[in-house]
């Protein structure tokens, strides 16, 4: 039998085919567990009064971003000028683009978005979005900004004893109109597997930009959206009163690093690179064909080093990468060519790397979806 050519339109004739017909690696997502993830998270927003916003640079699917609308969704949240512009094309109303706009090329992503799209971007100061703002006001229009708040995470983000000052300044920036606060509470998951510790980390995040958010309104700035983001404190953070909106991302996936600190269950990860064995030459490491090219270089929370771990039944982890080779160590039983499934440690770097996912259902391929806004 002919091996298909690797590409989107080829592996289409591969849907209703068993998955070991693929060609490898290739990034599969079971979809029984992309749905459960989508409305069990839909569902927990709801119950906390919340918009819920997904973080869409984990998948860059617009299948997948029209199931999370499809299932209560507000919008969606961006990270990069290429994600704001093919939510835009893909025909989504409503982008918050979480992320400082600064330099020519991504001013004339939000200008030419806001033509098609209800845009809110993201700043920590003035100085990030007075260029936006200038053209703006040479287009005829008006850009929503929220303003970044650093609760923790040390990255980008306003200090909260200056947040009136800067949200006083993008109120006052011609062409732009505050919309709201928000933050991302990533210092949660650095906490790691203590999940009280994770709880007071969120909780302490949430009150501190809901604080924030009540010191900008009392100045007399009226603040529509108070959002938090991540999947680690989605259990925490979004239950803070005063808190309007929840962003996050990871959880429609799931990653070894999330089942790494307790936040998603293993049996709840959606996302695996399927990989073949091929050399036994070494007896252990055995030599597999996902390497970081496949895999992405993200750091694992297990503190072993580790790029990806096996869930099929031959066991092992994937414990170190070259381009195009793993190192597949603990594993039993595997001979060349035999194949195994590795999740990932972090699902967003791997989306990101890929042109396309394949969507399977119980061992079978259904779907190609097209991976796209990458880089």
């Amino acid at each position: 039998m002919k091996p298909p050519a690797i590409g989107t339109a080829e592996l289409r004739d591969l849907i209703g085919e068993p998955i070991d017909r693929l060609p490898t690696p290739s990034v599969i997502v079971d979809v029984p567990a992309l749905r459960w993830n989508i409305g069990e998270m839909a569902a927990h927003a709801e119950a906390l009064g919340v918009a819920l916003r997904p973080h869409w640079k984990t998948s860059k699917c617009a299948e997948i971003a029209a199931l999370q609308v499809e299932a209560g969704a507000v919008g969606l949240t961006a990270a990069t000028a290429n994600e704001v512009a093919a939510l835009a094309a893909a025909g989504f109303a409503d982008v918050f683009w979480a992320y400082p706009p600064v330099g020519g090329p991504r001013v004339a992503t939000a200008i030419s978005a806001a033509r098609r799209v209800r845009l809110i971007v993201g700043a920590d100061s003035a100085a990030s979005v007075s260029e936006l703002g200038e053209a703006a006001v040479a287009a005829g229009t008006i850009i929503d900004v929220r303003l970044e708040v650093d609760t923790g995470l040390g990255r980008t983000g306003v200090d909260p004893d200056n947040a009136v000052r800067a949200a006083r300044e993008i109120a006052g920036t011609p062409g732009l109109r505050l919309e709201g606060v928000f933050t991302h509470e990533g210092q949660v998951q650095g906490v790691g597997a203590d999940a009280a510790r994770r709880t007071v980390t969120g909780l302490a995040a949430g009150r501190l930009l809901a604080d924030v958010a009540g010191g900008i309104r009392n100045d007399g700035m009226p603040l529509a959206s108070v959002s938090v983001g991540s999947t680690a404190g989605a259990r925490s953070a979004p239950t803070v009163e005063g808190i309007t909106e929840a962003r996050p991302g990871t959880y429609v996936y799931g990653d070894e690093n999330q089942v790494a600190i307790g936040t998603v269950d293993p049996e709840h990860t959606a996302i695996t690179v399927l990989s073949r064995v091929i050399s036994v030459e070494r007896g252990d490491p055995v030599l597999v064909d996902a390497g970081i090219k496949a895999m992405s270089a993200d750091g694992s929370l297990h503190g072993d080093g580790r790029i990806g771990t096996v869930v099929s039944d031959h066991g092992g982890v994937l414990a170190m990468g070259h381009e195009e080779h793993g190192f597949l160590r603990g594993a039993s039983g595997l001979r060349v060519g035999d194949t195994v499934r590795i999740r990932p440690n972090h699902a967003c770097g791997l989306s990101n790397m890929h042109s396309h996912i394949v969507a399977v259902a119980d061992g079978v391929v259904v779907d190609i979806w097209s991976v796209l806004g990458r880089h």
